[in-house]
């Protein structure tokens, strides 16, 4: 009975797989609108406490090329009490297109964290798109064009790919490719018009359409803001989101240097999640199911069924990582796929205990 159980499950997993393939495929071939004048964009940078991360974020940004009609770039220092803002003050003085603000202490819009800081941002932007990326990243020079150029008057937020710079150590590889895998799960969803995720540090939205839903405003406070955002936009069915493969839509960020950022991540990660479709919470009950038969049913499963159910799951995980190495030029990290089957099948069981040690999310020096 129970070897029949993980068969089908592993199935149910290839075959949801599958599907997210074909999402996939739709996802790559998003086209973008060539032949006009671009429009105003606002870049928004909301930072807190980042002054080991803010130079090299800031000397992307001055390296940005856009053919738009207008350009400009808000650094928010939200509270720091680093050298954050005397920073961002100091590396933008020669370019005009940067403006510093700070959030103050005012708390009268009643929102807090990281959606106050970016929300007062986009109510003083002059672009009409809005792109947003965060302290510890580094942004291709043709980002701003490239991710523009998805928007329709339809488009309400187009999302993009984050890749972890893995150079540094084992730790940063196993956490890059859980990022891909991770990526093309929301790039999948997204095809087949099934929103699951998205990542902050690189995500857009129609300033208009931002105001017209209220903004964080009419939102209920979320410790993933990004994700909280698109639903909203998803939600409301006036506005398309888009999630496309292109590598020069490309951010670059830091991985979590030890067992505890990845853990409060995670921790946030996860929380923020709730509330996520159906098809999540498949995806997450499949996962779960997978991860568990990977990690111990040698001990319960006969050789072959235990191989066979292994093989499923890694044949269907692989269907939608491939495609994003190729076209990201990931190839390489692939020596360290079984590594990471161990790390993603480990830290994938232990996700729901988080519940049990608090409600309270420690998030840039302030616990949610």
């Amino acid at each position: 009975m129970i070897e029949t159980a993980a068969l089908i499950s592993g199935a149910v997993f290839l075959i949801l797989h599958i599907i997210f393939l074909i999402g996939y495929l739709r996802s790559s071939k998003l086209e973008q609108i060539s032949g006009r004048i671009l429009p105003s964009v606002s870049i928004i940078v909301a930072a807190r406490n980042e002054e080991k991360v803010i130079r090299s974020c800031i000397e992307s940004l001055k390296k940005i090329k856009y053919t738009g009609s207008e350009l400009e770039i808000i650094l928010v220092n939200d509270q720091s009490t680093d050298l954050t803002r005397e920073l961002m003050l100091k590396e933008t003085s020669s370019d005009t297109r940067f403006k510093v603000i700070d959030t103050g202490t005012s708390s009268e819009s009643g929102l807090k964290g990281k959606p106050r800081a970016i929300d007062i941002a986009i109510r003083q932007a002059k672009g009409e798109l809005i792109l947003m990326t965060d302290a510890d990243c580094t942004v291709h020079e043709n980002w701003a064009e490239e991710t523009v150029k998805y928007y329709t008057q339809k488009t309400g937020m187009v999302c993009g790919f984050t890749k972890i710079a893995y150079e540094h150590s084992l730790f940063a590889k196993v956490q890059a490719i859980d990022w891909i895998y991770l990526q093309a799960i929301a790039t999948c969803s997204s095809g087949i018009n099934l929103h699951t995720s998205c990542i902050g540090n690189n995500l857009s939205v129609r300033k208009d359409t931002y105001l017209l839903l209220g903004g964080y405003n009419k939102i209920k406070f979320s410790v993933t803001e990004d994700l909280a955002l698109m639903r909203r936009i998803h939600k409301g069915k006036l506005f398309d989101v888009k999630y496309p493969v292109n590598p020069f839509c490309l951010v670059t960020t830091q991985e979590c240097k030890n067992l505890k950022e990845l853990y409060n991540q995670k921790k946030r990660w996860f929380r923020g999640g709730i509330g996520i479709n159906f098809l999540g919470y498949i995806l997450g009950t499949e996962l779960y199911i997978v991860n568990l038969i990977f990690l111990t049913g040698f001990l319960y499963l006969s050789p072959a069924i235990y191989l066979i159910s292994v093989l499923l799951k890694i044949i269907a995980e692989l269907l939608i990582i491939i495609p994003v190495c190729i076209k990201f030029r990931y190839s390489r990290l692939m020596e360290y796929y079984i590594l990471f089957e161990i790390y993603f099948a480990l830290y994938g069981l232990l996700l729901p205990f988080t519940f049990l040690t608090g409600k309270n999310i420690n998030w840039k020096g302030r616990k949610h």
